[in-house]
This record gives C-alpha cells, sequence and structure tokens, in this order.
C-alpha cells in the first residue's frame, strides 16, 4: 500500500520581527513570533491567533531546524492547537523551503481526525520573513 496524500488547508502565517536567542553547539536559537495569519480548506478554515511562536536552529550549513506552535481559531468556533516541527533549507532567491510534520491536537467535536492522522507540511518562507505559506497535507 502506498501513501497518499489529501490537501486539508493552505495558510499564510504573518511573522513579527525575530530575536536571537543566543548561539548554541547547534546554531544561532532565534524566536519568530507569529503575528497571526488565515487558514483554508477542506477541513480546516479560520485564522492563526496571535501569540505562537517558531523557535529556529539555523545551522552552519544555513539550513534551519523549526518547531513552531500556534493555534487555529475555526471558522466553527474550535481551537485546534498545532506544534509543527522539520527543516527548510534557504533558496537561492532567499526564501527558506522545506517540509515539516504538523501535529493537530484538538477536542472539539467533529475534529477527532486531527488525533488519528498522520499529515505532512510544505513550507515556504517570504524572503522579506514577513509571512510563511504552508500547505498541510493528511496522509491517507
Amino acid at each position: 500500500m502506498r501513501p497518499e496524500l489529501e490537501l486539508i488547508a493552505t495558510a499564510v502565517a504573518e511573522l513579527a520581527e525575530p530575536y536571537a536567542i543566543g548561539a548554541s553547539p547547534a546554531g544561532l536559537r532565534e524566536a519568530i513570533p507569529i503575528a497571526g495569519g488565515t487558514v483554508t480548506g477542506s477541513l480546516l478554515t479560520g485564522t492563526i491567533e496571535p501569540g505562537g511562536v517558531d523557535w529556529c536552529i539555523t545551522r552552519a550549513d544555513g539550513s534551519a531546524e523549526v518547531w513552531a506552535r500556534y493555534a487555529i481559531r475555526c471558522a466553527d468556533g474550535a481551537n485546534v492547537m498545532v506544534t509543527n516541527a522539520g527543516t527548510v533549507h534557504p533558496q537561492a532567491d532567499g526564501r527558506y523551503a522545506g517540509f515539516t510534520i504538523p501535529q493537530f491536537e484538538c477536542g472539539a467535536p467533529g475534529y477527532e481526525w486531527t488525533r488519528m492522522s498522520s499529515f505532512v507540511c510544505s513550507l515556504d518562507a517570504a524572503a522579506d520573513g514577513a509571512s510563511v505559506s504552508l500547505e498541510f497535507y493528511r496522509v491517507a
């Protein structure tokens, strides 16, 4: 059996100015505040709530390990916690792009699928650092 991917939502997260935590043996640790955003799709539609943070480490080779935690307030009022971790790489035009493994957490009725499925996400960060475009896929 081969896995198939089902696009469940696209999102654009707006980012605030990052700040450096400092150098570590793994690389430069930064915190990138998530200021808000929008989510549209077949299974998730709503807004990304302000207050999330991406705690990334930029390695010596320029790639970055991302670990973001934020909340989506769905159009129907449900709140979904997202933890999204993975690796992104610098592109020739200044963007960062890569893949992450999101985990969703929601106890609202109708959102059981968030706990019973596996997901993958494509990530494309704007060269100016102001936003990140995401495509969330459920592995079927």
